[in-house]
C-alpha cells in the first residue's frame, strides 16, 4: 500500500497538496471579506448577511442521494471538489470520517470553520487536486465526485479533456476499497434546460454541438478550447467502462443532482411518472401538457434522454 505524501505547506491548519486555485460564483475578494466578517461578527450575523451569497447552503439535503448507496455502518469518505461543504457536512453526521478536498483554500477555510461550528470533529480538509490526491490506495468506502467530472478536463495536464476525465476516474478507483462506492452527480449533455441556460463553457448550446464544432466555436468566442465535457447516459457508461468500472446504476435525481429530493431509478418508468404526477402542479398549459405526458410510457422513455442530470452509483 502506498504511503500518504506530505503536504508542501500548511496554512491555518490546512494542508496543501496542490496550488491554491480560487473558483466560485463570487469573487475571491468577496469571500475573503465574508470570512473576515464571520470572524468578527459570528455565525448568526453571517447567516443573515450572506444567506443567498456564494454557492453555499445550510440546508442538509444535498447529500440525500446517499440513501441509495449501500454503505457499511462505519464508512470513510473522500469528498473530491468539496466546495463549501454542501455534501461534506451532512455526510460527516453519519460517516466515521470525511476528507474534504478542494482546490480553493478559502473554500476549505470556510468548511473547516463550519465543521467546528457544528461540532463535527471527523472532517479533515485539504487543498488538493484529484490528480494530486495524496492518499493511500484503497483508503475510502465512498468517494464523492458531485459536479466535478465536467470540470477536470480543464486541467493543463492533458491535451484531451476526455483523457483527463478517465484519469480522474482511474485515480478514484484506486482510492476506493474493494466493494467501495463512487458517487457521480453530473448534468446530461442533452438536457432540455440547456435550451435556455448556459453550458459550462460559458456559452449557449455547446453541449449539444459535436466536440470539434464546440471547440472551434469556443476558441473563436473565448480564445480557449472546449474542455468541459458532459455526456449522455450511453456516453457516461462508456466513460466509466474505459476507466475500469463495470458495475454502476443510474438514477434521475429530482429536481437535479445538486438537490436530490428523490432518486428515481433510471429504468423505473412508474417511479418517474409517479414523481411528476405527485410533485408537479397540473396548472398552466405547459405543466398540464407535461402532466398528461407522464401517463404515456413512450413519452417517459424519451423524456429520460433529456432529463437534467444523472446520479450514478458505481461499485468497485
Amino acid at each position: 500500500m502506498n504511503t500518504i505524501k506530505a503536504p508542501f505547506k500548511t496554512v491555518e491548519g490546512i494542508s496543501f497538496f496542490s496550488e491554491d486555485r480560487y473558483w466560485g460564483k463570487a469573487s475571491k475578494t468577496e469571500l475573503e471579506s465574508a470570512l473576515e466578517f464571520l470572524g468578527e461578527k459570528g455565525w448568526e450575523e453571517f447567516r443573515a448577511r450572506y444567506k443567498n451569497k456564494f454557492d453555499m447552503t445550510f440546508e442538509e439535503n444535498r447529500a440525500d442521494w446517499r440513501f441509495v448507496v449501500p454503505l457499511p455502518e462505519k464508512f470513510s469518505v473522500l469528498d473530491a471538489g468539496a466546495g463549501m461543504g454542501r455534501i461534506s457536512i451532512p455526510l460527516a453526521r453519519v460517516a466515521e470520517s470525511v476528507v474534504s478536498m478542494d482546490q480553493s483554500f478559502l473554500r476549505m477555510k470556510f468548511l473547516k470553520l463550519r465543521a467546528m461550528e457544528e461540532g463535527l470533529n471527523n472532517i479533515e480538509v485539504c487543498v488538493g487536486d484529484i490528480f494530486d490526491a495524496p492518499f493511500a490506495e484503497e483508503s475510502f468506502d465512498l468517494i464523492v465526485m458531485n459536479g466535478l467530472i465536467e470540470w477536470v478536463g480543464a486541467t493543463g495536464r492533458y491535451n484531451d479533456p476526455r483523457k483527463a476525465q478517465i484519469a480522474s476516474l482511474e485515480i478514484a478507483r484506486k482510492l476506493l476499497k474493494k466493494g467501495g462506492h463512487l458517487y457521480v452527480g453530473i448534468e446530461n449533455r442533452l438536457a432540455l434546460s440547456y435550451l435556455r441556460g448556459i453550458d459550462h463553457s460559458g456559452l449557449r448550446f455547446t453541449s449539444y454541438m459535436p466536440r470539434w464544432v464546440a471547440d472551434i466555436y469556443t476558441k473563436i468566442r473565448l480564445e480557449k478550447r472546449y474542455d468541459t465535457y458532459t455526456y449522455t447516459k450511453m456516453g457516461y457508461e462508456k466513460l466509466l467502462r474505459d476507466s475500469g468500472f463495470s458495475n454502476f446504476v443510474f438514477y434521475l435525481p429530482y429536481p437535479g443532482y445538486n438537490l436530490p429530493r428523490i432518486m428515481i431509478p433510471y429504468d423505473n418508468l412508474n417511479a418517474l411518472s409517479y414523481t411528476f404526477r405527485s410533485l408537479m402542479s397540473s396548472s398552466g398549459i405547459k405543466r398540464k401538457i407535461i402532466w398528461i405526458l407522464t401517463h404515456v410510457p413512450f413519452a417517459l422513455r424519451i423524456y429520460r434522454y433529456v432529463f437534467f442530470s444523472f446520479g450514478i452509483v458505481i461499485t468497485k
